[in-house]
């Protein structure tokens, strides 16, 4: 049997490497954990300019204009299996109301989901810029489509695409989300964006409440 021999030189390499390994995953997670400091500190510095409540661990909460408001830190793979293994940055707001059900405006630039065999009801709007910024899915494609018909849908959907963000509707909200958070880092910036994802939950709610009404 073998004696390890301590002192040679495979040995010696080996500690060498594994003292270098854990010398860098302990600043690389005290790394983490001073960003991670800042960014909460930051966003708890939002909370009374934006009326908001911030909840220790880095979320915003709240009402815009009597519409529930959060704003959060997510696993991007809840956003699509393109960020699956980064962090993304949401604002969010709830519709008053129910939409169709199973309606989703999905972010084409980052969804895994696709238009093609395998992916029941997704439909397009018949509008170029939203089809390029979105997939949209509803259980009844129908009613989907009438619902991204409606004027002041399509223009509050307009008012929220941009080149920092994707825009998205999903579980009876609509939002933003951001791959940094420095868009909290600007009160006024935040609150531009939170009043445009209010107007366009308002426009979601009474487009459906017209289609209802038509019905």
């Amino acid at each position: 049997m073998d004696i390890l021999d301590w002192g040679s030189p495979e040995v010696i390499a080996f500690f060498v490497f594994m003292a270098g390994s854990l010398t860098y995953g302990y600043w690389a997670a005290k790394k983490q954990e001073l960003l991670d400091e800042k960014r909460q500190a930051s966003w708890a510095n939002m909370a009374g300019p934006l009326g908001l409540t911030y909840e220790r661990g880095g979320t915003l909460s709240g009402e815009l204009e009597g519409l529930p408001v959060r704003i959060f830190r997510e696993k991007g793979e809840r956003m699509g299996g393109r960020k699956e293994n980064e962090h993304v940055y949401v604002g969010r707001v709830e519709v008053p109301g129910k939409l169709p059900r199973h309606f989703v405006a999905a972010p084409r630039k980052w969804t895994a989901l696709f238009e093609g065999v395998g992916t029941p009801n997704v439909f397009k709007a018949g509008e170029p810029v939203l089809d390029k910024a979105h997939i949209f899915q509803c259980a009844s494609v129908e009613a989907g489509q009438k619902l991204l018909q409606d004027p002041d849908v399509q223009q509050a959907l307009h008012e929220l695409v941009n080149p920092e963000s994707v825009s998205f509707v999903q579980g009876n909200h609509v939002g933003l989300a951001y791959e940094t958070a420095a868009f909290v880092e600007d009160a006024g910036k935040v609150r531009r964006n939170l009043e445009l994802l209010v107007r366009a939950a308002h426009a979601f709610a009474k487009a459906r409440e017209r289609l209802l009404l038509a019905a």
